[in-house]
Formats: structure tokens, C-alpha cells, sequence
């Protein structure tokens, strides 16, 4: 674990530091700290798109960096539009994608590879990378007794899955000639995806419902960190852990 102590360190030390504030501020308070983070986490992506000249996108760290300003995004609608004061849930959730993006990931910089220089690369990764934090609302959501938001993001965040997953597909037949190699990391997105459409067909039972968008995230926490980083699962989307 290491403090990252350039500009872009102490913007993402920043967020860390607001999310966890917004556990114990009061509800009117909450909603200033989310209207803070979201020039906050704005920034860090324009700051890295910058010095990287790509979309920052390569690895875990750059596609980490999009979680926070997705979060605060679906927060203010959530508030705004739907009446629904998730921001303490979303809080927490804030915390733990902050968390390895200041004090984890290395934000060492790289070229991006000739594989992800495609129209499809941009589209495919921020597809998933919605669809993570409207899952991992979901269960959230879920546990605290919300079920119609829950729903909702559930719902969403598995219309996102899927478009990502197709364009993956899309994208391999252009890259490798194929649209399903049976990488790891397909195959645990698959296997993710199918967990989810399970979840629609269960989930009139609230234990079905808990249990399964808990499981959900527990493979999306895989796919995202062990599938990327082990050595043991190498494959065409080796370079998402570089």
C-alpha cells in the first residue's frame, strides 16, 4: 500500500477522504459533498486522459478511475430525480472503489496496446464499468430494504452487462477472428451474466434476490481482480491487469 503523493494522488486521496465524511454528515450535507466530487472525479480522468493521450481505460487502475464518477452521477439522480436518499449507501461504496484506486493500484502510465486502439475499446469498457456500479448498488440497495431502487438498478446494470458483453464479442471477431475464444475473462463474464438472468427470473423471493445479487457481485469482484491479476488465469485479456 503506497500514498500517492502527486497531483492526481492527492485528487484521489481527496475522494477517499469525502466519501468516508459522507458516512456521518447529516442528509442535506451529503448532497454538497456529492456536488463537490463531481468536478473532483471529473478532474482525476481529465488529469490522467492528459498526461496518457488515450482514454484512460488501459488497466485496472484507469477503468477504476471512471467508478467514483459514475457513483456520484447515479447518486445525484437518484436524489434528484427518484427522491431517493441513497447517499450514504453510495457512500460506502464510494469508500471501497476509492480505496484501492489511492492506496492500491499503480498508476504507473503506459502506451495503450494496438488490441484496445479500436472504436469499440471506449464503448466495451465504460459499458461494464456502469454496469458494476449499478450491480453493486443493487445488492446494496437490496440489503438495506429498497427493493423497487434495487430493481431498477439491477435492471439497468444488466441491460449494460449485456451491451458490453456483445460488443466484446464485436470487438474480438475484428481483433482475433473469432466472437468467443473462451478467455478467462469471457468466460467469467459470462458466467456473470447468467447469474444476473437468473436473478430476473427469482426475484418475486427476497432471499432468491439477496443471494443472488450477492453472488453476482462476488464474480464480478473476480473477474475484475483475481481473473485480471492472476497469473493463473492468462489469456487475451492479460494486459487488463498491466
Amino acid at each position: 500500500m503506497t500514498l500517492k503523493t502527486d497531483c492526481l494522488g492527492w485528487l484521489l486521496n481527496a475522494e477517499v477522504l469525502l466519501s468516508a465524511l459522507t458516512l456521518w454528515l447529516p442528509k442535506p450535507k451529503r448532497l454538497w459533498v456529492w456536488l463537490t466530487l463531481l468536478p473532483l472525479s471529473a478532474t482525476t480522468i481529465i488529469l490522467r486522459w492528459t498526461a496518457v493521450q488515450h482514454p484512460p481505460m488501459r488497466n485496472l487502475f484507469e477503468a477504476f478511475m471512471w467508478l467514483p464518477l459514475l457513483l456520484v452521477c447515479m447518486t445525484l439522480v437518484s436524489a434528484l430525480r427518484d427522491k431517493h436518499d441513497t447517499s450514504r449507501l453510495d457512500a460506502a461504496l464510494g469508500v471501497i472503489i476509492a480505496f484501492p484506486l489511492a492506496f492500491v493500484f499503480s498508476a504507473a502510465e503506459g502506451q495503450l496496446p494496438p488490441v484496445l486502439q479500436s472504436p469499440l475499446f471506449v464503448p466495451h469498457v465504460l459499458g461494464y464499468m456502469i454496469a458494476y456500479v449499478l450491480l453493486a448498488r443493487s445488492f446494496i440497495l437490496e440489503c438495506f430494504h429498497q427493493p423497487d431502487a434495487s430493481r431498477e438498478n439491477a435492471a439497468w446494470g444488466f441491460a449494460f452487462i449485456s451491451l458490453a458483453l456483445a460488443l466484446g464479442s464485436i470487438w474480438g471477431n475484428e481483433a482475433w477472428g473469432a466472437y468467443w475464444q473462451w478467455d478467462p475473462k469471457e468466460q467469467w463474464s459470462l458466467a456473470t451474466w447468467l447469474i444476473y438472468a437468473a436473478y430476473f427470473h427469482l426475484q418475486h423471493k427476497r432471499r432468491w434476490r439477496v443471494t443472488l445479487l450477492g453472488v453476482g457481485v462476488l464474480f464480478i469482484l473476480l473477474t475484475v481482480t483475481w481473473i485480471n491479476l492472476s497469473k493463473l488465469f492468462s489469456g487475451m485479456h492479460s494486459y487488463a491487469g498491466a
